[in-house]
């Protein structure tokens, strides 16, 4: 059982640098061949695509923050209510 616990983790380390390994090699090609993008308008587009996507992020968080809050908020008044 041991053997196969030593073996596993050496087969998952020789995997993560079979993983670095195809990653760099890959930064060296060219764009057309799955490469990282030279194009300065295609950076500029991933960039703003990226801050998009954050928006919608917070966006939807703040919309459901604010739900969140109007009925704690209501709950509360009523609860007042009830006291007086």
């Amino acid at each position: 059982m041991l053997n196969l616990l030593k073996g596993m983790g050496k087969a998952y380390k020789e995997a993560q640098k079979a993983k670095k390994l195809d990653k760099a090699a890959r930064d060296k090609l060219p764009p057309q061949y799955g490469g990282p993008p030279r194009d300065p308008e295609v950076i500029k587009l991933n960039k703003q695509l990226k801050i998009a996507k954050n928006v919608g992020i917070g966006t939807a968080g703040a919309i459901g923050a604010a739900g969140v809050y109007g009925k704690a908020k209501k709950a509360f008044k009523d609860k007042d209510k009830k006291n007086d």
